[in-house]
């Protein structure tokens, strides 16, 4: 029997902003090179990757989450351009960002990250909060992706709706090597 599994926090992107993202991917997947997409059900955006962690911790986990809604009300985000971590020529890995990142995300952002560290010992990243929606990893074309190329590929996808109501969070196990790959734990509502 499984001890540990690998779970993380996130914001699920809604049915109808996941459409608008489907309706792009042929034409990013014929511009873009990447080797592995991600499934459209796994869109989200990461609060806090837990990592691998006993399947006894869940409830305390689910309470540390319970505590970080119910400082948290019901917020807008807005997705915005395509975006690349790593190299020009060689990236890692293709998201789509955010226009601008509010003070509710951060706040609900800081508040799970410390009622997770009361609750199992978890050590947020020290590194500033990125948040980004993961469309596809492993560059595998010659030619540089620019930002003009970026820009261009979004400008389409950004005539649509891209404003969406953060109204919950959901705790996620990853699946290796399935399809799709995460798997809903955990969802909590926001305070309304």
């Amino acid at each position: 029997m499984v001890d540990n599994i690998r779970i993380f926090t996130a914001i699920s992107i809604p049915a109808n902003i996941t459409g608008q993202i489907v309706s792009h991917l042929p034409e990013w997947r014929g511009q873009l090179k990447f080797q592995r997409w991600v499934d459209p059900h796994d869109l989200h955006i990461t609060l806090h990757f837990i990592g691998d962690t006993s399947i006894s911790t869940i409830p305390d986990i689910k309470q540390a989450m319970t505590e970080a809604v119910s400082e948290s009300n019901v917020f807008p985000l807005e997705l915005s351009n395509l975006d690349i971590f790593g190299r020009k020529d060689q990236p890692s890995v293709l998201w789509l960002g955010l226009k601008e990142i509010p003070k509710s995300l951060l706040q609900l952002h800081n508040k799970l990250g410390q009622s997770l560290h009361s609750a199992i010992g978890f050590t947020p990243e020290t590194r500033p909060y990125r948040p980004h929606v993961t469309l596809a990893r492993k560059y595998a074309a010659n030619e540089t992706c620019t930002p003009e190329k970026l820009q261009s590929l979004s400008s389409p996808f950004l005539q649509h709706q891209t404003t969406f109501d953060v109204n919950r969070i959901t705790l996620y196990r990853t699946r290796l090597g399935e399809r799709p790959m995460y798997e809903p734990l955990v969802e909590l509502e926001l305070t309304k």
